[in-house]
């Protein structure tokens, strides 16, 4: 997709599918650093490794560890495999056409929809948890399998990041929009592995529960612009701790 156009979807609509951003190779070696990670919890600290709340209350009983585990959080600050990804040339040249060219990562995340124990993914803006301002924050959500509307793809609300942050409640997981959108606002967006979403960071999204035999992996990269400032309250950092810097003048440079 040309540039202009990119940049103008993106400003309308709040998003952008870009097919096949990362190649095969390289989705299987994302695979082998999830089934590596899964293998070895003990290597690295409690935050990075979540279970599904099915599992972990043991209503459900998956066949592996690794098919329990819901998300893989903070994972580019954990592993070195998921850090050098960060700075991986066709994410940072798109954050840097639509947002500038002054980059931090703010978070990053596996996000593994297995078969038989995943849950929904409430409703809800990622800009709700990070609170930055100017809100230059956009997310890049890859497919690491095919994603489908029946395994749990992204399920997205085009242009709704043009009202800023609605009301959110609840905690962690849970903490969502509480007027949730109409279903005829909503648009799924199917993905073969490799395909990515770029979305804006109050571009209002959910995912739906996989109810497939198929496994739905997908890894999620949120970049912000440096010139960004954090606003969360009482200085609580459990929803926004950035980790890395990745390109041009760093945070309080600007």
């Amino acid at each position: 997709m040309p540039v202009n156009t990119q940049l103008s979807r993106y400003a309308g609509e709040g998003y952008v599918v870009v097919p096949q951003l990362i190649p095969a190779n390289e989705i299987a070696a994302i695979h082998r650093e999830i089934s590596n990670i899964a293998a070895n919890p003990g290597h690295y600290p409690d935050e990075l490794i979540q279970i599904e709340p099915l599992v972990r209350s043991t209503e459900r009983v998956p066949e592996s560890f690794e098919l329990g585990i819901r998300k893989l959080f903070r994972v580019a600050r954990h592993n070195e495999f998921f850090r050098e990804f960060a700075f991986h040339e066709r994410m940072v040249v798109i954050a840097q056409e639509l947002i500038g060219p002054d980059l931090f990562l703010a978070q990053s995340m596996t996000l593994m929809k297995s078969p038989g124990v995943s849950t929904p993914k409430i409703w809800h803006q990622d800009n709700a948890y990070f609170r930055l301002e100017p809100p230059d924050v956009l997310g890049f959500w890859i497919a690491a399998d095919q994603a489908t509307i029946e395994n749990g793809c992204m399920h997205i609300v085009p242009g709704s990041h043009q009202h800023g942050i609605v009301e959110h409640s609840g905690e962690g997981d849970e903490f969502g929009i509480v007027n949730v959108p109409r279903d005829e606002e909503v648009v799924a967006i199917p993905l073969n592995s490799g395909d990515a979403l770029v979305f804006h960071g109050e571009l209002q999204h959910f995912t739906p529960a996989n109810l497939t035999n198929r496994r739905r992996r997908s890894i999620q990269y949120h970049y912000a612009s440096s010139r960004t400032s954090w606003l969360g309250p009482n200085n609580d950092r459990s929803y926004f701790d950035p980790e890395v810097e990745i390109c041009g003048r760093p945070r309080g440079q600007i």
